[in-house]
């Protein structure tokens, strides 16, 4: 092969190489780029990816077709509605209802599993290091009553139990007896 052949042959390769860079650049920066936007909703309404917000517990119930429990006991120390009612959907859908006390600080969180008994997500009520952990009967059923270091690094109570196949647990800087007045008091209404 001549000189002149063998450069007619790189010819092509180079400007492959070169349209293969390219291409390369153009998707990196396109999926980057839209990764950027799928982030923008979470970091707008500053929670999580994946944790979706409802307007109310009806709302909550009309999008998951399914009931919430509720306490029928609720302290006159805290305020009704919830301040915040967030969901994530997974393989086991978590709900979160927070509440305020009188005052306005957050005082109450309500989580709960709906359509099984799967773990509760971090990302609705993430996972404080307990620094004391006993059995508490709760209905008919076992939960435990546990101290808890809280987001704010302050010290929570936390009721978790089972109950009707649901997985719940109620975190807060209430007095305890009025967290296992909650939790036992806790049912679906209609059902």
């Amino acid at each position: 092969m001549t000189a002149i052949g063998a450069t007619r042959l790189e010819r092509p390769a180079q400007g492959m190489a070169r349209a293969l860079g390219t291409l390369v650049l153009v998707m990196g920066a396109a999926a980057a780029a839209l990764a950027t936007l799928d982030a923008v909703p979470a970091w707008v309404q500053g929670e999580p990816r994946g944790v979706r917000k409802a307007a109310s517990v009806e709302e909550a119930e009309r999008r998951l077709k399914a009931r919430l429990f509720l306490p029928a006991y609720f302290p006159d120390t805290l305020r009704w509605p919830p301040r915040a009612v967030r969901l994530v959907v997974e393989d086991t859908t978590s709900v979160a209802l927070s509440f305020d006390g009188q005052d306005g600080t957050p005082a109450l969180v309500l989580v709960q599993t709906v359509g099984g008994p799967g773990p509760i997500s971090p990302m609705v009520l993430p996972e404080g290091p307990p620094l004391q952990s006993s059995p508490l009967a709760v209905g008919d059923g076992e939960g435990t009553l546990s101290r808890v270091v809280g987001e704010d690094g302050s010290i929570w109570h936390e009721v978790a139990w089972t109950k009707a196949g649901a997985r719940l647990a109620l975190r807060g800087k209430v007095p305890v007896e009025t967290l296992i007045k909650m939790a036992r008091s806790a049912h679906r209404e209609g059902r």
